[in-house]
């Protein structure tokens, strides 16, 4: 009897403990030591990598943002979207023209901020401050996504942009009356990523759903109808001011080039139409001789080179004419990428942190491949979105958001990337809310079977002592 009693003091501990959580006074102490946890490892990452690290495709960024120095009202290009041109200008003006270290350093605070704002995702989502602790330590040390973070490149803005648009959605659910903090973050992004784009179509959607449940649906359906307009009346503006400046009726050249890498990855070079069947024979033939990356063929062809749409129109008549084989064969890539993981590639110069850095690495590496539970946990909560009895609705409803939202990153990258190294890069803009959907999920099922557990052996005590 001694033995049962001890057994029952020991599950009613551990039941208060998992079940009532901390106090809401201790989500500020947890949040504070998860900063300088985060401080700390970021802070060693960039004493032990010094020096602000370039890709490709940093001298364009600069470009703009040059230009934007001198003529502020030129927002529009060719080849970039003004939302990260614009940070590194702002930095410019505060710390001085071409200092890239404090644009640098800006983008390490975004990832700190990145951290703090997925803690706060994951508290107003499980309410359970352990769980997003672990959640947040799981962002705030991932040298993985700092690496590319830290890059001169506009991936860093758009991941913080993307989490505080997943803050402002989750924000928004219980009560209509926040969606213009909705609409802020989908601008910024917008113009931060293309990809981003067409973001507001599938969000709207799923916000009018719920919007449907809660009995707001008329007043949101308004809102989310002027909030589409506007937006895209926007974007209305910018191709055609691209067009009236630049030459060019789109948004970013680049989109043009990523529809040709997707037809070659995909061996789809030879199936245009007949009046690009030139076109075709010619790739053929470069292709045979170099390689697949479009960046290194163009230059073979000048036809395609002169004329950046014409490499798009041809690419989209492929795609459009076979649409079917060019979804199926993204199926394949869709879940190889996931799982991905290629370092950034730099000078192997040895720092005085290399040791517990790598270390620290290699960890994260390994947790990379836990990516592939992705749509299971998607799944998972799309179920419990449909399921009538499931009793925290609020929480499979705001889960099932950042679901979409990753949702929708997975699909447009996997759509437009055509490196499979490439694939990391752009998926850091959505990680740290593909770790809070995968881990937030394993780690609610793992609370769920201890508090049924220990329910089965509270009844069987009592049963016994009885």
């Amino acid at each position: 009897m001694r033995y049962f009693r001890t057994l029952q003091t020991r599950f009613h501990t551990s039941r208060r403990w998992i079940i009532t959580d901390w106090h809401t006074h201790i989500y500020s102490f947890w949040g504070i030591l998860l900063l300088i946890l985060t401080i700390i490892s970021t802070t060693f990452y960039y004493l032990n990598y010094p020096k602000p690290e370039i890709s490709a495709d940093t001298p364009t960024y600069l470009s703009v943002a040059n230009r934007l120095l001198t003529h502020p009202y030129l927002l529009v290009d060719i080849t970039r979207l003004p939302g990260y041109p614009l940070l590194i200008t702002i930095t410019y003006w505060i710390a001085g023209k071409d200092n890239l270290m404090a644009v640098s350093i800006v983008q390490a605070a975004l990832f700190v901020l990145t951290t703090l704002e997925i803690y706060v995702l994951a508290i107003l989502l499980f309410k359970r401050t352990w769980i997003a602790f672990l959640i947040g330590l799981l962002v705030g040390t991932n040298l993985g996504i700092l690496s590319y973070a830290k890059l001169i490149m506009s991936e860093g803005l758009a991941m913080w942009e993307l989490t505080t648009l997943a803050l402002a959605v989750v924000y928004f659910i219980p009560t209509p009356r926040r969606f213009r903090y909705v609409i802020i973050c989908l601008l910024l992004l917008m113009f931060t990523r293309p990809e981003w784009m067409y973001l507001p179509i599938p969000l709207f959607a799923y916000l009018l759903l719920i919007a449907r449940r809660k009995g707001y649906m008329r007043n949101f359906l308004k809102k989310a109808a002027i909030a589409s307009a506007l937006l895209y009346a926007l974007v209305g503006c910018y191709i055609g001011s691209n067009a009236l400046f630049n030459h060019y009726s789109g948004l970013t050249s680049v989109e043009n080039l990523n529809w040709l890498g997707k037809v070659l990855q995909y061996n789809m070079w030879q199936e245009a139409p007949a009046g690009g069947q030139h076109i075709s024979q010619q790739l053929s033939y470069y292709v045979a001789r170099i390689d697949k990356d479009p960046y290194h063929l163009l230059p073979h062809i000048p036809e395609l080179m002169q004329d950046n749409q014409l490499v798009g129109s041809f690419a989209m008549s492929i795609i459009l004419r076979h649409p079917i084989e060019f979804l199926l064969k993204s199926v394949p890539y869709f879940f190889a990428s996931l799982t991905s993981y290629f370092d950034i590639i730099r000078p192997h110069i040895l720092g005085p942190y290399d040791l517990p850095l790598n270390w620290l690495k290699s960890v994260h590496r390994w947790l990379y491949n836990i990516n592939i539970l992705f749509p299971f946990c998607a799944a998972f909560w799309f179920l419990l979105l449909f399921w009538r009895g499931f009793k925290a609705q609020q929480t499979a409803e705001e889960m099932s958001a950042i679901v979409l939202l990753v949702l929708y990153g997975l699909i447009t990258t996997t759509l437009a990337g055509y490196r499979l190294d490439d694939y990391m890069r752009f998926h850091i803009v959505f990680d740290p809310l593909l770790i809070l959907v995968i881990w937030g999920s394993i780690l609610l099922c793992m609370q769920w079977l201890v508090q049924r557990g220990l329910k089965i052996m509270r009844a069987k005590y009592e049963a016994l002592s009885a």
